[in-house]
């Protein structure tokens, strides 16, 4: 047999090869176990000579498998045991890699499910079997927290980002999160994630696959989704191992993965008219969900792939896990991205950015009228449907995140408490709940990047003081705990609730003046709610401000949340509790400065 074990899989061997695939893609390259013990290989090298597979012996010595050439591609199998190390070697009809490597090409398997991050080593995964299955929440229930793996783990666990992170995930799930938004965690060359180097294989500076598939089958195992980004627009435009992979790369075209394309300015496109190229990214998204378990994907940066590929890949997808939520990332955002491209839903920066606007009253905010116009669409998105628009108000990675030690857009890139003031300003945390819980009231899927639930400051990177702050998340800092409360009961309140899930949704009072908005949201056979959200000075005691319920006369209205209530940082009696509405169908109620309400009738 060739190599020896090295961790992963020895209690995990069936009887038999892989499982079968839902989604057979008939040229798909890299291993395949067809037995306990025989594991076939195939790769994709046009250009090739005398490609064989070299197997990493346990003495320090190498074994040969040559592979036969089949049209374009290169197959064999021999006896092989899950864990050995192993690597592509060939000559090239057509060498550019000449000067700086010789006519003896070694490559990592651009298939393989795991690699040696330093090295052209490759490391063989044990033969494949599917996820346990579980009750993933409905599209329209989604509740997103999105998590950078390396940098939500403490530096110096940075190695075994995937174990820690699993030890942590109750954290996720007490919040009332029940859906994971991990940013890329296929091998990468940069900082963030979005230079990928291998579509197939995950992050090893974090772990092995084997602590990735258990970090995803814990999360199921306590109630949350997990969403894979995938990078399919571009190559890693640092330690980029697919480049001139079978020696061909003539001009610097970047050889079979790449040539014909343009550069964008993370990397060179792939070579999307290439059939064999299609295949591996149609592998990239059948192994995120049949091997890794995998309940949804967001495309990374669409815009930068052809609109025909993203209809190939969205029907695919669809055709094979109807279950799986298909999520794009396209600037400017535009729903034929759903209506036409075939996904779900698709990130909805003007959230954030208009929220800004508001509260900086600046770029438009400043006018009252304009000011509500941002604040209805963020209610209901024009164009996105009740799920279409993933709505992240106080930010994502992309505007909290800086690589410039701050001076990124001059500033700009900052968790939503410090552009408002910090975590010590009352009005700073007040205006983060009242934004939190108007996010979940609103039609769309609301996404929360993390820290913004313990109210960190500054900004998100990956250095020592930027990532993720347990001492401030576990600390027993008061504001902070107040948040977390908040956030919780807002979570929770948005997925017990119907009418929150459902589809329609009325505007039933506006007052631009005050900057005052009232929506009913409805679901049959449930009871209605009414939000409420108020983003101004202004404060009503004693009942003294009427808003339309939109619900009718003679109804009870119960109040289920309240951001400034006392336990999140507010104080007691901000708020009416019990009302009735008027013959008209206004409730009289008190609402407090920054704040957003949701009444439930009964």
């Amino acid at each position: 047999m060739a190599g020896g074990y090295a961790g992963e899989g020895a209690p995990e061997l069936a009887l038999a090869g892989d499982m079968q695939e839902k989604w057979h893609i008939p040229t798909a390259c890299g291993p395949r176990w067809i037995s306990v013990e025989i594991c076939s290989f195939k790769c994709w090298a046009p250009h090739g000579e005398d490609v064989s597979v070299e197997f990493e012996e346990q003495d320090g010595k190498v074994r040969e498998l040559k592979l036969t050439r089949e049209g374009d591609f290169w197959v064999g199998e021999c006896p092989c045991v899950p864990g050995c190390r192993y690597r592509i070697a060939m000559g090239s009809s057509w060498n550019d890699c000449f000067n700086s490597e010789g006519a003896r090409l070694l490559r990592r398997d651009p298939c393989a499910r795991e690699c040696d991050f330093e090295s052209c080593w490759s490391i063989l995964h044990p033969p494949l079997r599917p996820p346990k299955p579980w009750n993933a929440p409905k599209f329209n229930a989604i509740v997103m927290y999105e998590i950078h793996l390396g940098s939500w783990v403490p530096a110096d666990q940075e190695h075994r980002a995937y174990a820690w992170a699993m030890d942590k995930l109750q954290y996720i799930a007490d919040l009332g999160f029940n859906a994971i938004q991990l940013m890329p965690t296929a091998e990468f060359g940069g900082i963030w994630g979005y230079n990928s180097r291998q579509l197939l294989a995950s992050h090893g500076p974090w772990g092995s696959r084997a602590d990735l598939l258990k970090f995803v089958d814990t999360a199921h195992s306590i109630g949350l989704a997990v969403i894979f980004d995938l990078v399919l627009n571009h190559g890693s435009s640092k330690k980029n191992t697919l480049w001139n992979w079978d020696g061909f790369g003539p001009d610097n075209c970047g050889g079979i993965y790449f040539e014909g394309e343009k550069d964008t300015p993370w990397g060179k496109r792939f070579a999307f008219q290439k059939p064999e190229v299609q295949d591996y990214l149609k592998q990239s998204c059948r192994v995120s969900i049949e091997e890794y378990g995998a309940d949804g994907l967001r495309f990374d940066s669409v815009h930068n792939m052809p609109w025909w590929l993203l209809q190939m890949l969205t029907k695919s997808i669809k055709e094979h896990y109807p279950e799986k939520i298909l999520i794009a990332e396209i600037t400017p955002e535009n729903p034929a991205v759903i209506n036409d491209a075939g996904f779900h839903a698709c990130w909805f920066h003007p959230a954030h950015f208009d929220s800004i606007k508001l509260m900086k009253r600046c770029d438009g905010g400043e006018d009252p009228g304009r000011a509500m116009k941002m604040l209805k669409n963020m209610v209901q998105p024009h164009g996105f449907g009740n799920i279409g628009a993933v709505q992240s108000a106080l930010g994502s990675h992309d505007q909290i995140g800086d690589r410039h030690d701050g001076r990124d857009e001059n500033g700009k890139h900052r968790y939503y408490v410090t552009r408002l003031g910090g975590k010590q300003n009352w009005h700073a945390r007040a205006q983060v709940r009242a934004w939190f819980a108007f996010q979940n009231c609103c039609k769309g899927l609301p996404m929360t990047f993390m820290g913004t639930e313990i109210l960190q400051e500054n900004w998100w990177h990956v250095d020592q003081h930027h990532r993720m702050n347990w001492s401030l998340a576990e600390g027993g800092d008061e504001h902070t705990d107040a948040m977390k409360r908040c956030v919780a009961a807002s979570n929770k309140l948005r997925i017990a609730t119907r009418a929150l899930l459902e589809d329609n949704c009325q505007i039933t009072h506006e007052d631009k003046d005050n900057m005052i908005l009232a929506f009913a949201r409805h679901a049959e056979g449930a009871p209605s709610v009414c939000c409420i959200v108020h983003l101004g000075e202004g404060q009503w005691e004693n009942n003294g401000y009427g808003v339309n319920s939109g619900c009718g006369s003679d109804k009870k209205f119960v109040l289920k949340f309240n951001s400034q209530a006392q336990e999140f940082g507010g104080w007691e009696g901000s708020a009416s509790q019990d009302v009735i509405s008027d013959a008209s169908g206004k409730i009289h109620i008190s609402i407090p400065k920054w704040s957003t309400l949701v009444y439930q009738s009964s």
